[in-house]
């Protein structure tokens, strides 16, 4: 089982190829286009649900299936619009507001959660309803560099980062740490970022962090 791993992995990216990296999509998005993207979405959607049932008892299943969210299940949603009150449960399609964005891309991604509840608490309740307990890790007017260098020295894989008033995924793939999220700052999109160079990260006093346990 662990060798066809990543062979599945990459027929499973391979569902989603051309949106890896794309970040921020800014230009109109056409009705036909739309529904093509739904009919490519919901395709991933039902590969990555029968990969993860076939998995999931595999040693490296949180670290392969972690990097195929983010860049298989997530890219769709890159340039979706930011509201406040924002619930779609389409990309590109309506608005979304941060906390929906997590919990429903984890939903769709197969995990057994409530994605309205879970969406409208505070983001340290919906880390530890959704992240290993062990992994969470509490910081409190840390500076940046310290942050970013403890998480750097946590284990690979996909977490959620609640902050002073906004929440999104981090990302650790050993090299690079990535900040995920439905940012409010302009364009007020869903976007990729380094964590780094992210002011919403760097500016919130307070942050959790939790490793997403994918076998929810």
């Amino acid at each position: 089982m662990y060798r066809t791993l990543p062979f599945l992995l990459m027929l499973l990216i391979s569902c989603a190829q051309g949106r890896e990296q794309k970040g921020i999509q800014l230009t109109p998005v056409t009705v036909k286009k739309q529904k093509e993207e739904k009919k490519d979405y919901l395709t991933v959607l039902s590969a990555a649900k029968s990969f993860k049932q076939k998995s999931i008892d595999s040693d490296s299943f949180e670290i392969i299936y972690g990097r195929f969210i983010v860049d298989s299940i997530i890219p769709f949603w890159y340039g979706t619009k930011w509201n406040f009150y924002g619930n779609t449960q389409e990309p590109q399609k309506g608005s979304i507001a941060c906390g929906y964005f997590v919990t429903t891309v984890l939903r769709d991604a197969g995990l057994h959660i409530n994605r309205v509840k879970l969406a409208q608490v505070p983001s340290e309740e919906m880390i530890k309803s959704i992240c290993n307990r062990n992994s969470i890790k509490r910081f409190s007017n840390t500076v940046m560099p310290a942050f970013i260098n403890e998480l750097l020295q946590s284990e690979n894989g996909l977490y959620i980062v609640g902050l002073d008033f906004h929440t999104g995924f981090i990302y650790h793939n050993n090299r690079e740490l990535y900040f995920i999220h439905a940012s409010y700052q302009m364009p007020q999109v869903v976007i990729k970022q380094n964590a780094t160079e992210s002011s919403i990260l760097s500016s919130s006093k307070y942050k959790v962090i939790g490793k997403v346990n994918l076998q929810l």
